[in-house]
């Protein structure tokens, strides 16, 4: 057997790489290595023919030992880079790239694949001089162009961006990945009506790329066309079964439907679950964690909203109190960017993690190292979840919880913690794969330390009532505006304040849909959005709160109750319908809760009758808050511990999960 083999047959295979030719190349290639086992260029090809097909494990090893092979060769190390670029082992794959510059400086695609991985490593700066660095040898290249863009946005440099996204579409018209760069960037500006029109236009020459529909599913939500977005998702799943992403957004915007039943909600979401979960079936492995059911228990917390989101208002202070209760808290943050709220976050848990850029594998590998015990999910199927690492089963228990008002659909997670005020025991058991933890306390909540003082009854200043909805514009159904309307008719001196509206169209589509209603434009007033102090401040001008229908609100409804603003608000049959009606009763103003529509219209009437008695109800709200013993985040702390232990206890006597009911 020879060490080499002819030049002729190294020939052959690149031939059939430049012809596309994959499955050809690799048998051609492994033959070569096995019959010349020195030869590195077989080794190359093969890695390569492993590549391009996606299967970067294989690469990784096979290009190893062509690099052991071949160490000074520059395009072996690129190959092997980009292998582990796509594996999200950046470290790596910068350490190869580096080599493949170093070797040859003037290796054009070297310099573009480092300024790629460098941008999915989070180092803009970095990406941003590869970019250059590609654009010195090949000033027209659209995809040099490209990365320079996307680092430049990176930087909040949006100007110069733009300037990039814009020439590699002057190289490239109708290219897709500008197309993608240059509505994200408009995005990111707050231009949504230029990136949902970028976003459309790609949608015709790109109508097979579920990027194009993810990213217009997710601008048409922005800008409250509910409907639309959740099409666009559900375009994008079908394109692609494997984006979880786009299918957890289609779920999302599904809660949000008035004609959904919620069987068939339901029957939604346990497709996506089956789907993520039996993409692990059997390959689960064993858990190392020691079943002492006494000893302290570390808890794992996933989101991707540990920043100025609403869940932080309600986690923040959870985290304080579980702190105090032999209980060990790891965060793992799924957003990549980082605020003040994310600061104060991190001084009250023991160890944090960002994992924005971390693959599901890997993540779920560091879950498994850091001995988490318990694993809580608090994204649900919103927007940077990471479900798809639950359905890996990294921890021996898995709750999901706050994020996210529907099931996973995953039988991967075990437990569910719900206030049994909105989901009374029994009555929503069949809407949920995991198993229902009945909380007999709400979950705490805490507003900004800097909000103003309630004022004084605005009706009683203004003489006319001025009702209002702060929740955010795809919650505005064209049932609650129907709903609204009748309300407003049947207080012809009220007004109605609407909040969050920050987009022209949104605006006059809104103004238009209580047209039809009969509700002339100069009864409603737009607010756009606002820096939350200011935002809290504006219920000084506010009454009542009329809630979304058919998914209600749940911070507004608690800021609002902060500010003295009580909420009319509609049960349904759903999670979601049911959250105002939870805030209510704990609170308990289970008068301000209505079974239907017509009585919803009648609280709204009683309510604006008797300004004295609403007046009375204002002053009183924050010190109920404030002074309620249920209210209080040790009592719900307590209870979430003790839920925590009674699952952990389970796992250890090797019991399956079980619905959990707890007594106060």
């Amino acid at each position: 057997m020879s060490v080499r083999t002819s030049p002729e047959r190294i020939d052959q295979m690149v031939a059939l790489l430049n012809a596309g030719q994959f499955d050809q190349l690799e048998r051609a290639a492994s033959d070569c290595a096995r019959d010349h086992p020195a030869e590195g260029r077989a080794w190359q090809l093969l890695g390569v023919s492993h590549l391009v097909r996606g299967r970067h494990r294989d690469a990784v090893a096979t290009l190893l030992r062509a690099v052991s092979l071949m160490p000074e060769n520059a395009s072996v190390h690129e190959n092997l880079g980009l292998a582990y670029c796509h594996l999200g082992d950046h470290v790596s794959a910068d350490g190869c790239l580096a080599n493949a510059t170093r070797m040859q400086p003037a290796a054009f695609s070297a310099w573009v694949n480092w300024s790629h991985s460098a941008l999915q490593s989070g180092d803009a700066g970095k990406a941003e001089d590869c970019a250059r660095r590609a654009l010195a040898l090949h000033p027209r290249s659209a995809a040099a162009h490209l990365n320079l863009g996307k680092a430049l946005a990176a930087q909040s440099r949006w100007a110069e961006a733009e300037a990039g996204f814009r020439a590699a579409l002057e190289l490239k018209p109708a290219w897709v990945e500008g197309g993608l760069g240059l509505g994200s960037l408009f995005e990111s500006t707050g231009r949504l009506r230029d990136a949902a029109a970028c976003y459309e236009g790609l949608t015709a020459t790109a109508a097979d790329d579920w990027r194009v529909f993810t990213n217009l599913g997710r601008v048409r939500s922005v800008l409250g066309d509910t409907a639309s977005a959740r099409d666009c998702y559900a375009r994008a799943a079908g394109l692609n079964p494997q984006n979880y992403a786009a299918h957890s957004g289609y779920l999302f915007h599904l809660l949000h439907d008035a004609a959904a039943e919620p069987a068939a909600i339901f029957a939604e979401h346990c497709r996506y679950g089956e789907r993520v979960d039996a993409a692990f079936c059997g390959r689960i492995a064993r858990h190392a964690n020691v079943p002492d059911r006494a000893r302290r228990l570390r808890i794992g917390f996933v989101s991707g909203d540990f920043r100025n989101h609403a869940v932080a208002f309600f986690i923040e202070p959870m985290f304080e109190a579980l702190g105090r209760r032999k209980l060990d808290i790891v965060a793992y943050s799924n957003f990549p960017d980082e605020d003040a709220v994310t600061q104060r976050l991190k001084a009250l848990v023991d160890v944090w993690h960002g994992v924005a850029g971390v693959g599901d594998d890997a993540l779920a590998q560091r879950i498994r190292a850091d001995g988490i015990d318990i694993l809580v999910d608090l994204s649900g199927h919103s927007a940077c979840n990471r479900l798809p690492v639950f359905a890996r089963k990294p921890a021996p228990v898995q709750v999901t919880w706050l994020g996210y008002s529907g099931t996973t659909g995953m039988r991967s997670m075990d437990y569910r913690f719900v206030y049994r005020h909105t989901a009374p025991p029994g009555r929503l058991d069949d809407q949920f794969t995991e198993n229902l933890v009945y909380l007999p306390c709400a979950m705490s909540f805490e507003t900004s330390r800097d909000a103003p003082e309630v004022g004084p009854l605005p009706a009683s200043v203004r003489g006319q009532v001025t009702f209002a909805s702060l929740n955010r514009p795809n919650k505005i159904s064209d049932r609650a505006i129907a709903l609204w309307a009748r309300v407003l008719h049947a207080l012809p001196t009220s007004r109605l304040l609407i909040g969050a509206i920050n987009d022209v169209d949104t605006a006059q589509r809104l103004l238009d849909m209580f047209a039809r209603c009969g509700i002339e434009p100069a009864r409603i007033e737009l607010r756009p959005r606002l820096p939350l102090r200011d935002y809290l401040e504006l219920h000084n001008e506010i009454d009542i709160l009329l809630d979304t229908v058919p998914y209600a609100g749940g911070t507004t409804t608690n800021h609002a109750l902060w500010m003295g603003v009580p909420t009319v608000t509609l049960a349904g049959r759903t999670l979601p319908q049911r959250l105002g009606a939870g805030i209510m009763n704990k609170v308990g103003l289970p008068e301000w809760v209505a079974d239907s529509e017509d009585e919803f219209v009648a609280i709204a009437r009683r309510a604006a009758a008797d300004p004295a008695r609403l007046a009375v109800l204002r002053a009183d709200l924050r010190q109920r808050l404030t002074h309620d013993p249920n209210l209080r985040t040790e009592k719900v702390a307590d209870c979430v511990a003790r839920a925590f232990r009674i699952m952990w206890h389970r796992w250890c006597d090797g019991l399956t999960p079980e619905p959990i009911e707890l007594q106060a």
